[in-house]
């Protein structure tokens, strides 16, 4: 793979990383206290990682994506079952 190529697949990965961070935001303004007190826990680690990301590579930004994936379907699960809590 020529490095034209390598840079612009981190530039779309790190792209999506900070569109998933958005998106986890926004969701944050409908959440509860406690989903925003572990946010306010894993923001700033999230920040350290996109800028050592833009320093080590694709590798990197893969787990960071696929982390971010996992805290937005944590945090959609929550809310589904706070809006439909067991009987």
């Amino acid at each position: 793979m020529n490095n034209a190529r390598v840079q612009q697949g981190m530039k779309e990965r790190l792209e999506r990383m900070k569109t998933l961070r958005d998106e986890i935001r926004l969701d944050l303004h409908l959440a509860g206290m406690d989903l925003k007190d572990r946010w306010r826990e894993l923001e700033p680690k999230v920040l350290e990682a996109e800028r050592r990301a833009e320093e080590v590579g694709v590798r990197v930004l893969d787990e960071l994506v696929e982390r971010l994936l996992a805290v937005r379907e944590t945090m959609h699960e929550r809310k589904e079952v706070d809006r439909h809590p067991p009987a």
